[in-house]
């Protein structure tokens, strides 16, 4: 039984270092009311990938439109504004998206999103291969338990 499950812990791992590609962790969408036209998606992008790369964009079928945006202070007021060139994601590192961080904005939503749901997001970045994720919809941010679920809210590129 060890022996199998080292084996299965090293594919795994070697999985991870070929793919050499950005990996998703703890994704969440925060959940809407009827009325809200908007909402945020949070995540934890980790680029494995030997090389700085850039999240262009986001879209989901849920919203008429998606903006990678940023929370800046301007004068003592806290404000959004898109990141007209995408995120950077820089080789090696961990970049987080958070509430009043770094966020994908979510525009014009086609119906409220439901706690307990998923929607599927997609991301296009300069050189990694766009990838669609399930992200599931929450009050908070996921779980450790979630994030363990590959279904749910991780992915490896």
């Amino acid at each position: 039984m060890k022996k199998v499950l080292f084996t299965t812990l090293l594919a795994s791992y070697a999985g991870l270092v070929l793919a050499q590609g950005i990996v998703a962790n703890n994704a969440w969408a925060r959940f809407s009311v009827p009325g809200m036209s908007s909402s945020g998606v949070f995540m934890d992008l980790d680029n494995h990938s030997g090389k700085d790369d850039v999240l262009l964009s986001a879209s989901t079928p849920v919203a008429m439109s998606s903006e990678i945006h940023e929370t800046v202070e301007v004068n003592g007021v806290m404000k959004m504004r898109p990141l007209a060139h995408g995120l950077p994601l820089p080789a090696g590192q961990v970049t987080q998206l958070q509430p009043g961080k770094m966020h994908i904005m979510l525009m014009g939503l086609k119906k409220p999103l439901t706690k307990g749901t998923t929607i599927p997001v997609r991301l296009t970045f300069r050189y990694a291969k766009p990838v669609t994720l399930n992200v599931p919809v929450s009050i908070a941010p996921a779980t450790q338990t979630d994030a363990t679920m590959p279904e749910h809210s991780h992915m490896h590129h």
